[in-house]
């Protein structure tokens, strides 16, 4: 692989889409060295024609062309009232080249890259096996707006371990030997659902593998929901419910109206569940593991219950956990450049 090829780990969540990509120069505070990250929501809504002329028409947004359609993407399409819904794997395999174009462009400050592109691209564990060739498919020539971008490669792989590349390896992609040949249990808490990779002996495990199907902070918003239509009269849209969620504040009548203690309380609600739903099901593993890693977005919301729940630093929680899946996918890719080898490979084909 020559070493000028971009190294792009993206990661496609029912909630948001986050992409790390290397760049020629460190961008502060952006992660590791030469790389640039970006995170919007996994939103997208047809364009729409103003009602009288331009009168109301979506003309600051950026709209793109996609499969005889125009759409916005990202938090342009959160204010439409046709925002689609993310919850199921087709709107995955649909709009995805559409999300992968989006999120290359974002990290793409002098223009999209010509050729030399390497993806590596997550997939939720339940449909790893049977749609990851379609995703692949999908991903290998991307048309929009009248572009085309190709990738080298494309590499999809199971949602978490892209968290566990990131925690064996470094910014280099290089392994980290006190990191390697440990049993591990993976929580990746996305929007939608919660994979869970079990790790033996440095090595993805099917046996210990799942995925918790609407699991993820989704519960959180729908909760959220429930108590803003009942409070205040508001009826929002999943994404803008996460939105608020993630602001942790609402605007009623022009004013910022604090939502943290309602959240808090939530979140608790929903860490005991989801503390229940592991043990019930994981607790013989947990007990002769050498750790817990929880990441994903949900991470914000659960991390500090889980270490309550846990001795010393049995729970471990990366910095920016939302990237951490686009960040190892990252540097899985970069260490393939840097030495032409695999790293840390699929072991038993668990993921």
């Amino acid at each position: 692989m020559a070493k000028e090829n971009v190294c792009i780990g993206l990661d496609v969540g029912f909630g948001d889409v986050k992409v790390v990509a290397c760049l020629s120069v460190k961008q502060e505070g952006q992660g590791p060295t030469g790389t640039r990250r970006v995170k919007f929501p996994a939103a997208i809504a047809y364009a729409r024609k103003g009602i009288i002329g331009d009168l109301g028409e979506e003309g600051g947004n950026t709209r793109y062309l996609y499969n005889g359609r125009e759409f916005v993407v990202g938090t342009d399409a959160l204010c439409s009232p046709d925002v689609f819904s993310t919850r199921d794997i087709g709107f995955l395999l649909s709009y995805a080249p559409l999300l992968a174009y989006v999120a290359v462009d974002e990290v793409s400050p002098d223009g999209l890259p010509e050729k030399g592109m390497e993806l590596c691209v997550g997939m939720p564990l339940a449909y790893f096996h049977t749609k990851r060739a379609e995703l692949t498919g999908a991903l290998g020539d991307v048309r929009v707006s009248g572009r085309t971008i190709s990738f080298n490669s494309v590499d999809v792989r199971a949602q978490g371990q892209g968290i566990l590349f990131d925690f064996v390896l470094d910014d280099e992609g290089r392994p980290r030997i006190d990191r390697l040949d440990l049993n591990l249990l993976v929580l990746d808490i996305g929007f939608n659902t919660v994979d869970v990779l079990g790790v033996v002996g440095g090595r993805p495990s099917r046996e210990w593998s799942d995925m918790i199907e609407r699991g993820g902070i989704s519960r959180i918003c729908e909760q959220l929901g429930y108590y803003l239509k009942g409070e205040h009269g508001f009826d929002l849209s999943e994404q803008s419910l996460k939105d608020v969620l993630q602001r942790q504040e609402i605007k009623l009548y022009g004013a910022k109206k604090d939502l943290s203690g309602p959240i808090r309380s939530l979140c608790e609600e929903y860490t005991e569940w989801l503390l229940a739903e592991v043990r019930s099901r994981w607790e013989g593993f947990l007990r002769n593991a050498d750790g817990l890693i929880v990441a994903g977005g949900g991470a914000y919301y659960v991390g500090e219950f889980f270490r309550d729940r846990y001795p010393g630093s049995f729970v471990h929680v990366p910095d920016e956990p939302e990237y951490a899946n686009a960040r190892g996918f990252y540097k899985y890719l970069r260490g393939k450049t840097n030495d032409g080898s695999e790293v840390q490979e699929d072991g038993d084909q668990a993921a």
